[in-house]
């Protein structure tokens, strides 16, 4: 895969963690937020107890939309590496609202109860950030968000306060609030490289080693989800099965060596021609597949028409091609073989010939 793939993978992979976690991200923050309303009840008075919790739920409730949304859309396949992007500063934006709410809680009027209160605020807050950290630490900028829009207030508000409780509470979040500005992207830099290995093991059982195409498990892995989401949309697809013509006899004439690059020269001119939502997949030993989404057989035959002036012209070899387009009741074995035998009888054509 090119910088740019490996990085539209890697971005998914972390974004799509971002969103799963969310939902232990919520109990968390409900559950805290519930003792920070009782506390400020008991401290202050109920009415803000129960004002800053209704402002609190109604500043998550856009953010939690947003996680069921990407959850369904990821689901029926709407989202993939493609336009998840957008998806992660949707979540920052949405973050920004509830965060600050929590914050007002070190402002509220708590009398003679103040320091005592601070204290429980301290606690909540440090849990959050933990919770936060193992929460929504694949977006370092959400997290570091929430690290200053919860401590940098409190901090403030204990420099104003008088006594030893206090300025020592205050020395106590500034030294926390240091340390963690330094570990966090450290634990963040540690994480990512997790998801990219854990991406780069995935891409070599996935990828033919010579070509740096798809193998066949990438190729029956893709189609678990095309195959449902092209029958839900009425939006058939194509799958294009390809051949390099008396590649044997190219092998006893130039050598194993010339027919391996052959075959990387192939996987190029796939790459050159097919679009990016294509998939091309090393299917056999010089045989190849292309799935072609939202692709009627017609316009499938001209990209293998493309294709194959494409080979005449950068190679001394031709291709024969065999295409089949998926119905309702076609299962992909049956389309793979329907494909096949189209190979076939381009082959018995004469071959050099695409045939539908």
């Amino acid at each position: 895969m090119s910088d740019n793939e490996d990085k539209l993978e890697f971005d998914f992979e972390r974004i799509s963690i971002l969103f799963t976690n969310t939902t232990t991200g919520y109990v968390g923050i409900g559950a805290a937020s519930s003792c920070m309303a009782y506390i400020i009840s008991i401290m202050s008075t109920p009415v803000y107890g129960a004002a800053w919790l209704l402002a609190m739920f109604l500043a998550y409730v856009p953010r939690m939309a947003l996680s069921v949304r990407f959850k369904k859309k990821l689901k029926a396949g709407d989202i993939d590496k493609n336009n998840v992007a957008p998806w992660e500063r949707y979540f920052f934006q949405l973050s920004i609202p509830p965060f600050i709410c929590f914050a007002v809680a070190a402002f509220i009027p708590y009398g003679e109860n103040t320091i005592l209160s601070l204290m429980f605020y301290s606690i909540a807050t440090m849990a959050l950030i933990a919770g936060g950290i193992l929460t929504y630490s694949t977006s370092l900028p959400a997290i570091l968000l929430w690290l200053h829009i919860a401590l940098l207030p409190l901090i403030v508000r204990t420099v104003f306060l008088d006594g030893i409780v206090a300025n020592t509470l205050c020395v106590i979040l500034v030294i926390s609030y240091i340390m963690l500005v330094r570990l966090i992207p450290r634990q963040n830099k540690v994480l990512l490289e997790n998801i990219a290995l854990k991406i780069e093991n995935q891409s070599q059982s996935l990828t033919d080693p010579l070509t740096k195409l798809a193998n066949r498990r990438r190729l029956y892995m893709h189609m678990e989800n095309l195959v449902p989401v092209s029958r839900r949309r009425g939006d058939p697809f194509t799958i294009m099965l390809l051949d390099v013509d008396h590649f044997k006899q190219y092998n006893d004439t130039y050598g194993h060596n010339a027919g391996d690059e052959l075959l990387v020269k192939l996987a190029q001119i796939l790459n050159e021609c097919s679009r990016d939502q294509d998939l091309i997949v090393r299917y056999g030993g010089e045989e190849f597949m292309l799935v072609l989404p939202s692709t009627n057989a017609e316009d499938a035959k001209i990209l293998a028409n493309r294709i194959s002036d494409a080979v005449r012209e950068q190679t001394n070899v031709t291709i024969s091609a065999g295409l089949a387009m998926q119905s309702d009741d076609t299962e992909l074995e049956q389309l793979i073989e329907q494909a096949d035998n189209k190979l076939y009888a381009a082959k018995k054509s004469g071959r050099d010939a695409v045939v539908v």
